[in-house]
């Protein structure tokens, strides 16, 4: 995989790399959650990576975390993509107490097309992309030629280059 499908009628979709990331109240089931609210409310999710198991990040005394990327087609602009996908955290319950702390559920835009963006709510692609292995692994698996736009590196290039020493472990295959 790794090639963008082709999408009948696709004229105002716009792909993009959301991370999922959970260690909270069955991990897995809060991202199957998850997933089926951003098909629900954000647009269609044509693609999933392997479920991950990967030790925290930042703040490391909690649980190691299960993440998964998708490939969503979505027709939202991205502060309106970012809006209803925090409305996805609220409505699952997420507590922001800890910055980088234990979490019901997290949501991150990784990649929106080929965009960059920097805005103070929202920078496309994420700001830490390229230094997470977590979130490297699990978008390679599912757009693997997608070129970071102001670093002008292909995923797997910056999984190569990526100097993050977690751990980061296949949970389950997509």
């Amino acid at each position: 995989m790794g090639v963008l499908p082709k999408i009948k009628n696709s004229a105002y979709a716009r792909p993009v790399v959301v991370l999922l990331g959970a260690n909270q109240n069955n991990p897995e089931f809060q991202i199957d959650k998850a997933i089926a609210l951003l098909q629900a409310t954000c647009g269609t999710v044509v693609r999933r990576s392997s479920l991950f198991r990967s030790s925290p990040w930042g703040y490391t005394e909690q649980a190691d975390f299960l993440n998964q990327a998708v490939l969503l087609l979505t027709p939202l602009p991205p502060l309106a993509l970012l809006q209803r996908m925090q409305g996805i955290e609220q409505r699952m319950g997420r507590i922001r107490e800890i910055p980088l702390g234990p979490r019901i559920i997290d949501l991150d835009i990784l990649a929106y097309g080929q965009k960059w963006m920097q805005h103070p709510r929202l920078e496309i692609p994420h700001r830490h992309l390229a230094q997470r292995r977590f979130a490297l692994l699990p978008f390679a698996e599912i757009w693997r030629n997608w070129k970071h736009p102001a670093l002008d590196s292909d995923v797997e290039t910056l999984l190569k280059k990526c100097t993050d020493t977690g751990k980061v472990s296949l949970w389950r295959n997509s």
